[in-house]
């Protein structure tokens, strides 16, 4: 009789799948700082894809599933998926899925392709990871098409004067969460959901929901 292997995994795992290297120096210095055991104690993995298609980010996440991790974070910027018509399309497609995952309102047919979806947590910056920076300073739904055009709003906050998206900028003392710790609550307040659809109109940013998740643990 065949011996059947089972998957062993830890009581808690958790894989981020972030699509920028700015989302991983930032997630990085948050393991290192943010104030909640949960964090330091579980794994985590910020994970770069090579490739950043929407296709791609969800197949990794599936992957992620059925491995080692029992849950899967994915962050996820829309400034390129906003600038091709058939990303966007697949991008609304699969969140659609998702939040119907969510609710528990797959149909049969449905659940056996994604009810895995109910075990991730999608993030969404829109248009970038930059307009959650801007929201530990105003409250504010004002939409950017991409990073360029935030960038100017970015830099008239005095701390962030000198921002760049680079490693040496978010690692040097005092690092990029260092420098926006004491206005973190802010902009957890200042945070909405994210509506899908208020893509081409609204910007925002669901960081909030990473510390929400370890902070519930």
């Amino acid at each position: 009789m065949a011996r059947i292997v089972k998957k062993r995994y830890s009581k808690q795992s958790v894989a981020i799948i972030v699509d920028g290297n700015d989302e991983k120096w930032y997630i990085d210095n948050v393991k290192k700082h943010y104030s909640c055991n949960a964090i330091r104690s579980m794994k985590i993995k910020p994970d770069l894809p090579q490739r950043k298609k929407v296709q791609e980010l969800f197949n990794l996440a599936e992957s992620k599933l059925n491995e080692e991790y029992t849950f899967v974070i994915l962050i996820i910027d829309l400034d390129e998926p906003l600038k091709d018509v058939s990303e966007y399309s697949k991008f609304k497609y699969l969140y659609s899925k998702y939040l119907l995952a969510k609710n528990n309102e797959l149909t049969g047919r449905q659940n056996s392709k994604y009810g895995w979806m109910s075990k991730i947590l999608i993030i969404i910056n829109n248009p970038c990871l930059e307009y959650w920076y801007l929201l530990h300073f105003n409250k504010i739904t004002r939409f950017y098409a991409d990073y360029q055009s935030l960038l100017p709003e970015l830099k008239k906050i005095p701390i962030l004067s000198q921002y760049d998206k680079c490693e040496d900028y978010y690692n040097k003392k005092p690092n990029i969460y260092e420098r926006l710790e004491n206005a973190l609550n802010v902009a957890r307040n200042n945070a909405i959901q994210f509506n899908l659809d208020d893509c081409n109109s609204q910007g925002c940013s669901e960081m909030n929901l990473l510390f929400d998740y370890f902070d519930k643990l």
